[in-house]
């Protein structure tokens, strides 16, 4: 399968060494080159996302965040809000992965959209307690 592909091409370059400052990074590129799936794979992204959302270097948290986390809530927010949220809870690293994500499309709709907030808000202080380190 393709999305299999991505994630491999992906897996092959994170985390790399230095931040993620610019799209032209080839690990950008690659979280960029998942992103197409999510609508259709979003198991597999999921699976990806818990496995990197976690890791110390800020940047690919903003990556992951901004290519992929953001965008799987927007298309499949019922599905995998509570996983979301567990993980969130767990790990003040995913917590910052988390509060780096935009709201939008599912995120937005009534209900959705005062959770997505007051995870965020929850995210925000657990990230701070000790920094937003690793788990």
């Amino acid at each position: 399968m393709e999305i299999d592909r991505a994630i491999r091409v992906a897996e092959s370059l994170l985390p790399g060494s230095g931040p993620i400052l610019l799209e032209s990074d080839p690990r950008w590129q690659a979280l960029m080159a998942i992103r197409p799936f999510v609508q259709e794979e979003p198991e597999a992204v999921w699976d990806f996302l818990r496995r990197y959302g976690c890791y110390a270097d800020p940047t690919l948290r903003h990556a992951l965040a901004s290519c992929l986390l953001q965008e799987l809530l927007a298309l499949h927010f019922g599905t995998h809000f509570q996983g979301v949220v567990r993980l969130v809870r767990e790990s003040k690293a995913f917590a910052d992965t988390f509060a780096r994500c935009a709201k939008y499309g599912q995120s937005e709709q009534p209900g959705n959209a005062e959770a997505f907030d007051d995870l965020r808000s929850f995210a925000e202080r657990f990230r701070r307690e000790s920094g937003s380190g690793q788990r």
